[in-house]
């Protein structure tokens, strides 16, 4: 490792110990765990975020990730979840420690874990495929980090855009209110975004249709909140609309990672 792989390195288990500080809940009295599966959803949501930036590190990464550069590149992706992920969904009323813990707020959960989850796929994502696979130029740490880094951007932005259709800031109804319909919406909407986001930063790159069709999706799933959002003005009613929206978003979140495929496949054999 050189000089600055070393400092990249340390910075990474820095800003992995600040997001576990910033998120800890394990000081916390035992009652507060009783009949509060909101901790347990959080910590799923990590653990399976690392499990796919382990299992894209172990079998699709570039072929000079060995040895050290393993857990180098593992300690940036736990960086990015619990940074990234965990402590940015405080800036929309979802606090580890107290509405999670101490306030037992499952909506508040519910939104922590997609966004840990969601911060994860990209970040795997980013290190997917060799980083100069036609050129005899050398990659370097800085490739998947600023895919990561764009991916990540974009999932904030689209996310804005969704949230200008709410009737009140998702911060009230997640501290305030509680609503689990409101945050299973958000949450569902983070993942279906970060499926094809994670697709875009991913892999070999065969032209501009994998970009185009990852903002197609988003613009897809941002015209379907828009529909939702005027069919609920006019039936004030939410409960099935809101399990149909839901619904919606991961059937083009899924139907954007078909399609994908399909394209490699075209690309690949011309």
């Amino acid at each position: 490792m050189d000089d600055s792989e070393i400092f990249v390195f340390v910075l990474s288990l820095v800003a992995g110990a600040v997001g576990v500080v910033v998120n800890r809940t394990g000081e916390l009295h035992p009652l507060y765990f009783r009949d509060n599966p909101g901790p347990g959803l959080v910590r799923l949501g990590v653990l399976l975020a690392m499990a796919w930036i382990g299992y894209v590190i172990w079998r699709h990464s570039d072929p000079s990730v060995t040895g050290i550069y393993v857990w180098f590149y593992f300690a940036m992706g736990f960086a990015a979840v619990k940074l990234f992920g965990q402590t940015t969904a405080a800036a929309y009323g979802a606090r580890m420690r107290i509405d999670v813990g101490e306030r037992r707020n499952l909506a508040a959960a519910l939104l922590v874990a997609a966004f840990t989850l969601a911060t994860g796929l990209i970040f795997g994502g980013s290190l997917w495929g060799e980083a100069d696979p036609t050129g005899e130029g050398e990659g370097g740490w800085w490739i998947p980090v600023t895919f990561f880094l764009l991916g990540w951007v974009v999932l904030l932005a689209a996310f804005r855009l969704f949230l200008t259709r709410e009737s009140q800031p998702l911060k009230v109804t997640i501290q305030r209110e509680r609503d689990l319909a409101d945050a299973r919406v958000a949450s569902f909407f983070l993942l279906s975004s970060a499926v094809p986001l994670t697709d875009a930063v991913a892999g070999d790159f065969w032209g501009w249709s994998h970009a185009l069709l990852t903002f197609g999706v988003l613009a897809g799933m941002l015209l379907v909140r828009e529909a939702f959002a005027a069919r609920r003005s006019a039936d004030p009613g939410t409960g099935e609309s809101r399990l149909l929206e839901s619904g919606a978003y991961l059937a083009l979140s899924g139907g954007a990672w078909w399609a994908n495929r399909l394209l490699d496949q075209v690309f690949g054999a011309g």
